[in-house]
């Protein structure tokens, strides 16, 4: 699972404000994640993009310097999709738990899942790791700070209360945030939504206000 200080770091909002740059960016970043998706990151190259996409090198070269540039991009608009929905999460005054596994379930859906090859999508996590781990470090320190955020939210409200589990919300967020990553190293063929709603009814029933 692709669940993440390099060299460069693209700051992406910054490129898309700009109206002349803001399709040639979307075009070069969808070709690149095509690319990346089919080849591996091994074999795919700004040579590869810039034939797919119909836009020179030279052009790719000036918002992108480099393979690793251009993958760490890839990953870095992913992340920021995601956080739309976490920033919705987070401001939330729905229902913590129900919003709360929608939110693990969408966690299990990693960046690299929909990649056929096995082998590609394990040279995509290694040069994840390799390339993106700050970034990757980045939103897992964001997803944990929401999800305590919203748990010391709860326990405010009067609708939480952890004395019967005897975790602190940061332990709680944390043991949240992790289960997505077991589900998928598992070998398991138990159903994942499954796994994760009784995940979830046990803490909902563990925390019922006294």
């Amino acid at each position: 699972m692709f669940i993440v200080t390099a060299h460069v770091k693209i700051k992406l909002s910054a490129l898309l404000r700009e109206p002349t740059l803001q399709s040639t960016t979307d075009k070069i970043l969808n070709t690149a994640t095509e690319c990346f998706f089919q080849h591996g990151y091994d074999t795919a190259n700004i040579s590869m993009v810039s034939r797919y996409a119909g836009i020179s090198r030279v052009t790719i070269h000036k918002q992108f310097t480099s393979k690793e540039v251009l993958f760490r991009a890839v990953v870095e608009q992913h992340f920021q999709q995601h956080n739309i929905l976490l920033n919705s999460y987070s401001r939330s005054e729905s229902d913590f738990w129900q919003e709360t596994y929608e939110l693990i379930i969408q966690r299990c859906e990693g960046l690299f899942n929909d990649v056929s090859s096995s082998l590609v999508r394990a040279n995509l996590l290694h040069a994840g790791q390799a390339f993106c781990k700050d970034l990757i470090q980045a939103e897992e320190t964001l997803i944990k700070q929401n999800i305590q955020a919203r748990i010391e939210k709860e326990i405010a409200e009067n609708r939480l209360t952890l004395v019967r589990v005897n975790l602190s919300a940061e332990a709680l967020a944390e043991t949240l945030h992790f289960a997505p990553f077991g589900i998928t190293v598992s070998v398991s063929n138990q159903d994942n939504v499954v796994f994760v709603k009784n995940l979830v009814s046990v803490f909902k029933a563990s925390t019922l206000p006294l």
